[in-house]
């Protein structure tokens, strides 16, 4: 149980930046307390306090707030105020705080922004300047390997309004992890009652948010492909990027971190 003293301590530990002595202190306690934590915050603090939290602690925590207080949340993570403090952290600080969001967190986050909000919100996720993390947009169409061809078709026409491309449409287990990619056409000339994992082979090309721009460049030329899928460094796909995203990357060949691409290609 959270006391008086450990919320004090808490704050002042918030003040001092002491970041790894926070992370230490909120480490054994249990999720759904941290969810009644945060509430007890202002926004700045909260967040400082929530990008504190271990990816799968900060998941967990996430999941107990209600729909309303998870878009509170999410909408303080893109406020100016936010970002002007986040901004103005030393690098260490920032180096220190900055690790990869969790993937509910972020494409609810993504999810809930106009795409004019996105890419400012983007940095605040803690991909890299020029990374892939930077480019990508959630919408994309998905659907599950258990799934027949007439329920994959009945769902990717619910997603198709908001979907970046419908050439590639990506399969996802009850984790969100991204298991194959299938050309639409394959779902069109299928028999209605093929299930997707019939369709599936497991050579797949994808690209971790992190990585740098270019990558996603080399592997578009290399496969011919116009999208490409992004996840987390767990596989958990995020978002797609696309030809036009990165097509300033390939015209003005500017310099960047990597000149390596080593796509992913499978999680198991």
């Amino acid at each position: 149980m959270i006391t008086t003293t450990d919320l004090n301590h808490i704050q002042d530990l918030l003040v001092c930046k002491k970041w790894a002595e926070l992370r230490q202190l909120l480490a054994p306690i249990a999720p759904s307390e941290i969810a009644e934590v945060l509430k007890d915050f202002f926004k700045t603090d909260r967040i400082l306090l929530f990008r504190c939290l271990g990816r799968e602690q900060a998941a967990d925590a996430f999941s107990y707030l209600d729909d309303n207080q998870q878009k509170q949340l999410l909408a303080e993570l893109n406020d100016q105020e936010t970002r002007d403090v986040l901004a103005h952290l030393s690098p260490d600080d920032r180096t220190e705080l900055f690790e990869e969001l969790p993937a509910s967190v972020t494409k609810r986050l993504l999810e809930f922004l106009s795409p004019e909000d996105r890419k400012e919100a983007l940095m605040l996720l803690g991909y890299p300047e020029n990374s892939v993390g930077r480019l990508m947009s959630p919408d994309f169409a998905s659907v599950r390997p258990e799934m027949t061809v007439a329920e994959a078709m009945a769902s990717i026409e619910k997603q198709a309004p908001d979907s970046e491309t419908l050439n590639m449409i990506y399969v996802t287990d009850d984790h969100g992890r991204l298991l194959d990619e299938v050309r639409l056409r394959r779902f069109i000339t299928s028999p209605k009652d093929r299930k997707v994992s019939d369709l599936m082979d497991g050579k797949f090309s994808a690209l971790q948010a992190t990585q740098p721009e270019e990558d996603a460049v080399k592997l578009m030329q290399a496969k011919g492909y116009f999208a490409l899928p992004v996840t987390d460094v767990k596989g958990v796909l995020l978002g797609v990027v696309t030809a036009d995203d990165v097509l300033d990357v390939a015209v003005e060949g500017r310099p960047r971190t990597s000149t390596k691409a080593e796509p992913s290609s499978r999680w198991k």
